[in-house]
């Protein structure tokens, strides 16, 4: 049928799968000159009233009746074409609904931050982009020496093997993250046009945005302007949106962000650089579950993008992009290496045997020896894996596990003095007696950081402590200046020039059981020496406990490229991801078997040798599938996933590039 020109067709919230198509609707004469590709409305839907996204405008119907109004529009759009069909792809990559990557891509919107005229200031922008590129040696000097960073607007695909950045001649540097260098390999992107740097947490973006300013460049607000666009939930809805609104219309050409950054769509994107992408934090826990280090090879690929992907270490992922020639490595010169790094002692078995008793302490004699030693020139960190007081107890007398009387789960201390009390039932075990011996006594074995700082108080009466975890609140970059500096992973405080010594205690307890385990280990530990001062100027780090051999020759060699390449290897020679991909469904039963059929069944897709069952529970199949195979699988199963939802059973859904657990 055809129509006015006032046609938009519309995606709507909804999160049945055979709803996510395009609808149509009339764009009333009152909302025309406000309603375009990317607006965001409201309109009514299966009687109700709901939001929607305008996706494309026309002229023609295919709908016989008349066609609804749009109620409601936003004043400017929140989506572009170009971010509109991103989101497409990265739905139909993960088998999900297009709403469900809308509503990831952009924030809340705030009506007033639409309501503001844009701001020009092209000349200023083009000005203080010249004084930074100049303040960071584009084109020559420091970063441009290794010939790795020009590369990266020319469209290369880097996974960087970074070092430690120690500061230059204008001071000693406040945290490790190198992100001069990094800022140095995207420069140029925003004078093409734009550039976007994801990183894992709001320390890093604080981190980012300081670099940012020493070289000119300013923190984008609706009231002064700026360059840097940051996208981060820390932020007022505000400030969050007016970024997002700056860096979609090419206000602010260079974004910094966390996880959605990586979706933002932006004018003429010329390089994404990525930090520390092993990190948890880029794994959405929103359907349909993206991961930050695929979307952002999607949009390299789709838009013609530069991507750097760097961190202290290397995730298996990041390097089966270089195993499969889709990026180039960029190892660190061992030269380098050797400068920037600590000396480190990984104490295992034989090692902490050799010392004694006293090398079986939770902080060795030989690492406490060093630490008071170190004390009288800087601070010393010691990185404890566990939050809390402690996790798990045992008998004194007999060493037999602790546990609940009622139920049988492991008991855990809260607090000095406290009752053990059960970590799955929570029962407070008064009068817990070993049924092994009989003894009351319990020893904590364990031991969390708060265990661990109240220990070091009496050990070294007189010196500060200073605690840093997500229970106990973050100590602030720059706030410490001497004293001991207990944190737990991913909470460690910067400090000026770095800590002169450091302790990783219960080293053991940092490789988690799945598949990722020593991968995550690895990122915590090496992240702990990075924070630590160069051996040339002293310093020095101890990792006491029983790693794994492939581990510790990593963290004592400063080898992470090394380590995720024979990692690959190992797992393309098993058939385990990322050689292979993972694709889960959950369910009813019927679901199950009907998705069962066709990834395995007589009439399937791919061969038997593409796909193999990789665990099965009541609820849930995972499935192994060559990579060339999963999109074949992934699009069968949504087929599936509509059908029944059309015929009234939305029981079905897809998580692909799920975690793989361990099985048992």
């Amino acid at each position: 049928m055809t129509g006015t020109p006032a046609i938009a067709r519309v995606c709507v919230d909804s999160p049945l799968p055979h709803l996510d198509r395009l609808f149509d609707y009339a764009i009333p004469a009152p909302l025309a000159p406000v309603v375009a590709v990317g607006s965001r409305v409201r309109v009514r839907f299966a009687g109700r009233l709901v939001h929607g996204v305008v996706c494309a405008i026309g002229a023609t119907t295919d709908f016989d009746g008349e066609l609804t109004p749009i109620r409601t529009s936003a004043y400017i759009p929140s989506y572009t074409d170009a971010g509109i069909a991103l989101a497409r792809a990265v739905a139909d990559r993960y088998g999900g609904n297009l709403w469900d990557v809308l509503r990831l891509m952009a924030p809340p919107r705030v009506a007033s931050v639409e309501k503001r005229d844009p701001r020009p200031g092209a000349n200023e922008d083009d000005s203080a982009l010249a004084r930074a590129r100049e303040a960071l040696g584009v084109g020559g000097g420091e970063w441009a020496e290794s010939g790795v960073f020009a590369s990266v607007v020319a469209g290369a695909r880097l996974v960087w093997e970074a070092l430690p950045w120690r500061g230059d001649a204008t001071g000693a540097a406040l945290g490790p993250i190198p992100a001069r260098a990094i800022l140095a390999a995207v420069i140029e992107g925003c004078v093409l046009g734009s550039s976007i740097i994801i990183v894992p947490d709001a320390r890093a973006v604080e981190a980012f945005v300081a670099a940012a300013r020493d070289v000119g460049l300013a923190r984008w607000s609706a009231r002064s302007g700026g360059q840097v666009a940051v996208i981060h939930s820390d932020d007022t809805p505000a400030q969050r949106y007016g970024a997002y609104v700056a860096a979609m219309r090419g206000e602010a050409r260079l974004v910094l962000g966390t996880r959605p950054a990586v979706l933002t769509p932006v004018p003429n994107l010329a390089a994404l650089a990525i930090w520390d992408d092993g990190n948890s934090s880029y794994r959405e826990q929103h359907a349909p579950y993206p991961n930050v280090l695929a979307v952002a090879a999607m949009r390299a690929e789709r838009e013609g993008a530069g991507l750097l992907i760097g961190g202290f270490s290397q995730s298996v992922a990041a390097r089966a992009l270089v195993e499969h020639g889709w990026a180039e490595a960029a190892p660190a010169a061992r030269d380098a290496v050797r400068e920037a790094i600590p000396g480190i002692a990984v104490l295992g078995t034989e090692e902490r045997d050799r010392e004694g008793g006293s090398g079986w302490h939770w902080m060795p004699g030989r690492a406490w020896a060093a630490s008071r030693e170190a004390l009288g020139v800087g601070p010393v960190l010691v990185l404890v894996p566990r939050s809390g007081y402690v996790q798990g107890v045992a008998c004194a007398s007999c060493r037999a596990w602790a546990v609940c009387r009622d139920c049988g789960g492991p008991l855990a201390v809260a607090a000095r003095g406290a009752e053990p009390t059960c970590i799955e039932c929570g029962l407070a075990n008064r009068d817990w007696h070993c049924s092994e011996c009989g003894d009351s006594r319990l020893a904590h074995v364990r031991q969390g950081i708060e265990r661990i700082a109240e220990q070091l108080r009496s050990m070294a009466p007189g010196s500060d402590v200073a605690v840093s975890s997500s229970g106990t609140g973050i100590v602030p970059d720059g706030a410490v200046t001497g004293g001991f500096v207990v944190a737990t992973p991913g909470a460690i405080p910067a400090v000026r020039g770095g800590y002169a010594y450091a302790v990783v205690v219960d080293a053991a307890a940092l490789v988690g059981p799945g598949l990722d385990g020593e991968e995550d280990a690895l990122r915590h530990i090496l992240a702990a020496v990075a924070h630590v001062r160069a051996r040339r100027e002293g310093g020095a780090v101890t990792v006491a406990g029983a790693l794994p051999d492939a581990v510790t020759r990593c963290i004592a060699t400063w080898s992470p490229a090394s380590w995720a390449a024979d990692a690959y290897a190992e797992r393309a020679e098993l058939g385990l991801p990322p050689a292979r991909r993972v694709v889960e469904v959950e369910g009813s039963a019927p679901a199950l078997a009907a998705a069962q059929r066709l990834v395995l069944g007589p009439t399937a897709l791919v061969p038997e040798s593409e796909v193999r069952e990789a665990s099965a529970s009541g609820g849930a199949r995972a499935y192994l599938v060559s990579r060339r195979a999963t999109q074949p699988i992934v699009d069968a199963l949504r087929a599936l996933q509509v059908e029944r939802s059309r015929g009234g059973q939305p029981d079905l859904r897809i998580h692909v590039d799920s975690a793989l657990e361990p099985a048992g």
